[in-house]
Parts: C-alpha cells; structure tokens; sequence
C-alpha cells in the first residue's frame, strides 16, 4: 500500500469529500482533541459540554505545546461524573526526511522539564507563523497578522493562517491552504525547528506519560520510524483515527501488532465546521484502550506516572 503522507488524502479530517468513519463498537473514548489553548475552535469548557452529550466516557485533550487547555477541561468536567479526561499533549517533531507528531497521555503538567519545553515552542511558532505571514504577501497573497492573532486565542498554528487565507479570499479549504501554501511542500512554508521524536519521547517520560504516535498517515517511511521509537519507550499508534479505513487502517493495525503497541485513536477534532469533519463520538479506538495505556505507564514509571484521572482502571 502506499502510505505517502497526503493533508488531503482520502483519510485526513481535512478532506471535506470523504465520508466520517466510526468503528463497530459503540465510540467511548477519543484520545486526540483540540481546544482554544492551541488551534481547535472551542474552549475546553465548550468543547467539554459538546462532549456531554455523545457517548464518550473518556476523553485526553492533546493540544499542540499545551497543557492549559487539558488542565481547563478537567476542571470542567469535574461537574460531568460520566466523564474522564487524560491529561495529555500533542508535540511536533521531526527526523531527517519526515515530520510526525507524538501525543502524550497521563503527563504531569507542573512538570519544568516540560514547560519550559513548550514555552520554547510556543516562541518558535509565533516566529515561524510570522515569517509565514510575510512570505505570503511576498507571493501576493497576504492575510492580516492581527486577524492571525485573533484567529489562534493561544497557540498559534498553521490552522490559524489558513483560516485567514480563506477569509482573505486565497483559498475555499484549509486542505488547499496546506497543500498549496502552507503545508510541507508548500511554498509559503517556514519550518520551525523541531525536537527528534525521541527526544519528545524523552520529554513525555520526564513527566510521568506515555507517547503514541498521531495521525501516521503523515509520516514517511513509517515502519522504519516505528521500529526506533518503540526502543525509545513507545507505546502507541492512532489506528482508529480520522477517516482511517480498509487498506489504510489494516496498514497502522498490522503495524502496531507487530510492535506491540496500544491501538489508540480518535477524531483529532478542531471544531472547524466543515463538511464531513470527524466530531467527538464518531470515531475512537476500543472501550479498554484507556486501561492498555494507563498498564503501559505503570509498567514505565511505576508508581511516579504523571497524573492517573479517576475513573480508569
């Protein structure tokens, strides 16, 4: 199968043409969410009353160099018993030839190791998406730094520019924003460094958590990626994820069986209102796959794992 990453490809929650796509077991947990704290729509106390109402039991909120938003929807949550929220992270990283981002679940998130990490990356986005910025009216297709702000609340990301392209009239879709200008072969695009991912793996571990690896549909050369990782501590791939079906979902299936990695997944839901997006509740790994995580993190740091929510077991 080829499994060259593609923003648009016929799995990504970008793509407005492809249908949602839930499993065969009724959808309790989604562990890849978005809120304001980084480049989703809705607040965590918003995105948690959406979540409310779906059948969801258990979610992690994994904004990208965040852990604001995580520490807000627990608090919000505190008046929803039904509900569970892992404390979690999403971090961008990098090898050679490919970029591939690694979630982190149960983390401590008074950690210093990894505050001071994520302060360096917030500095390294506002710089990148600036740049960005200018490149693209250097191409004439300029959008409103200010509106770019406005747009991002807190983290900023490419998403945010994106969103200004389509109201500056550039572009119809985020996907075209990405494959065209932003993303990365796109010709406005200004990489910000990045961590190795085992260094990410480092700093997850620091913290008391555990790391997956999110949407592979991205990722180059992904076996030969998987194999380092897991002897870094790896414990993790999406595989119920996104719009993932046939070839493409056996593809991650088979691979986190031959690794032995937790099966995780989830919608990656931005709340960004477009046609067939992937919402909470549509989508999601198996019902004990929160348990698989938290026996790998226990089998990892013992008694010191991060932060264990009540209500996993």
């Amino acid at each position: 199968m080829n499994t060259s990453p593609s923003r648009q490809s016929e799995s990504s929650r970008y793509n407005p043409t492809a249908p949602t796509v839930s499993p065969e077991w009724p959808v309790e947990i989604d562990l890849h969410l978005h809120t304001t704290a980084s480049d989703g729509t809705l607040t965590p106390k918003q995105l948690i009353e959406q979540i409310s109402k779906t059948s969801l039991r258990i979610i992690a909120i994994t904004d990208h160099d965040a852990t604001i938003g995580s520490d807000h929807a627990i608090q919000a949550a505190s008046t929803h018993k039904q509900l569970t929220v892992i404390p979690g992270i999403e971090l961008g990283t990098a090898t050679d030839d490919s970029e591939l981002h690694i979630l982190g679940y149960f983390i401590d998130s008074t950690n210093i190791k990894l505050q001071s990490t994520l302060e360096q990356f917030r500095t390294e986005r506002i710089q990148s998406a600036r740049a960005t910025v200018d490149r693209l009216a250097a191409i004439n297709r300029p959008v409103s730094w200010q509106r770019v702000l406005e747009l991002a609340g807190g983290s900023i990301g490419r998403p945010h520019i994106a969103r200004a392209m389509i109201e500056a009239g550039h572009v119809e879709t985020i996907a075209e924003a990405f494959d065209r200008f932003i993303g990365e072969k796109g010709i406005a695009r200004v990489p910000r460094p990045k961590l190795h991912p085992i260094d990410a793996l480092e700093i997850i571990h620091s913290a008391g958590g555990i790391a997956a690896i999110a949407h592979p549909r991205t990722v180059n050369h992904l076996s030969n990626i998987v194999k380092q990782l897991v002897d870094a501590g790896l414990a993790g791939i999406e595989v119920y994820a996104e719009k993932y079906r046939g070839d493409r979902l056996d593809t991650y299936l088979d691979i986190a069986t031959r690794y032995d990695l937790v099966t995780c997944g989830g919608t990656d839901y931005h709340g960004l209102g477009i046609k067939n997006e992937s919402t909470p509740g549509t989508n999601g790994p198996p019902s004990d796959t929160a348990s698989k995580l938290l026996a790998r993190a226990i089998d990892k740091h013992g008694s010191n794992v991060g932060n264990i929510p009540a209500g996993i077991n």
